[in-house]
């Protein structure tokens, strides 16, 4: 009990010792990219259908991707380009060295959604 009083005590005075003597811890940044959560779901339920036994039926044979996985989905051409768009900008967004790129293509996505409404309206 006396050793997590101690503890206790040491842990509150260390947040006080902080704050008064305004110390600022320095934060690294990541530069790392990080999974892509699109493509490991992609893979996942590839393998979850496999092993359910639907072989011909599964709608993801074969993907070990999500752009592949759009390409086996049956859509427009149309949608299929706008996810494609949105999966380049998502999978930008992973990595944080190319935020100029993400920018760029967001920015891009934006006057084409502008243009594409402006020209419904008229």
């Amino acid at each position: 009990m006396t050793i997590c009083l101690m503890g206790a005590f040491s842990i509150c005075n260390g947040q006080t010792l902080e704050t008064i003597s305004g110390k600022k811890e320095i934060v690294k940044k990541d530069t790392t990219k990080q999974m892509n959560l699109l493509d490991e779901q992609t893979k996942m339920f590839s393998q979850i259908f496999e092993m359910a036994g639907a072989n011909d039926e599964n709608p993801l044979a074969g993907a070990t991707n999500y752009l592949e996985a759009i390409e086996q989905i049956d859509m427009t051409e149309e949608q299929k380009e706008t996810i494609r768009e949105q999966y380049k900008v998502y999978d930008l967004s992973l990595d944080p060295t190319k935020k100029d790129s993400l920018k760029i293509m967001v920015g891009k996505m934006l006057e084409n959604a502008i243009e594409k409404t402006q020209t419904e309206i008229e």
